[in-house]
């Protein structure tokens, strides 16, 4: 277990994640986008990484489900049962934002996987559906997220650098998600 957090925190330290300040949600509800993006919280764009500690969101769209999410597994709780949805060694960042059109955000998170050799990747999690989609390519490419105004960006870098060699707003076409470049 300490290997597992020492390699998780030296990954933390080689993506320059210093300066963090207190996470919060921000409601974009008064957006112009015809598909508005809540932010739940960003580790990788500022917000602080609870390691010992489970965040928790309610939406009104999935009425009577909490949403735990502990460093490593996010979960849908309701008074029946608990879900895990899907996991990350760290999760990095969970956003809500309809894609798929049918009027109920999907749950869109940077994780990271591995245990050595170690990815950034995204995942979609369709609640509503019951199914998910992710954005990988391991060892080749790292993608996170990142918000412009108030849309929903994806970065694709080489796999452990810092440049940006693609970005554009997260899309849902072709029962993918895909990168939607100008």
């Amino acid at each position: 277990m300490k290997k597992v957090i020492a390699i998780i925190i030296c990954f933390a330290l080689s993506m320059s994640l210093t300066g963090c300040k207190k996470a919060s949600v921000s409601d974009s509800s008064e957006s112009s986008n015809p598909n508005p993006v809540i932010k739940w919280f960003d580790c990788l764009n500022g917000d602080e990484m609870v390691w010992d500690d489970i965040r928790e969101y309610n939406s009104d769209e999935f009425s009577g489900v909490t949403f735990r999410c502990h460093y490593g597994h996010l979960e849908a709780v309701t008074d029946e049962e608990t879900v895990t949805l899907y996991t990350g060694m760290p999760i990095w960042s969970v956003y809500f934002c309809d894609l798929t059109g049918d009027g109920s955000p999907e749950i869109c998170s940077t994780i990271s996987y591995g245990s050595g050799i170690i990815d950034n990747r995204i995942i979609i999690y369709d609640y509503a559906g019951g199914a998910s989609y992710e954005l990988s390519d391991r060892g080749n490419f790292d993608y996170m997220f990142n918000m412009q105004g108030d849309t929903l960006i994806v970065e694709k870098r080489a796999y452990m650098q810092h440049e940006n060699i693609e970005s554009g707003e997260l899309v849902f076409l072709d029962d993918t998600i895909q990168i939607k470049t100008e």
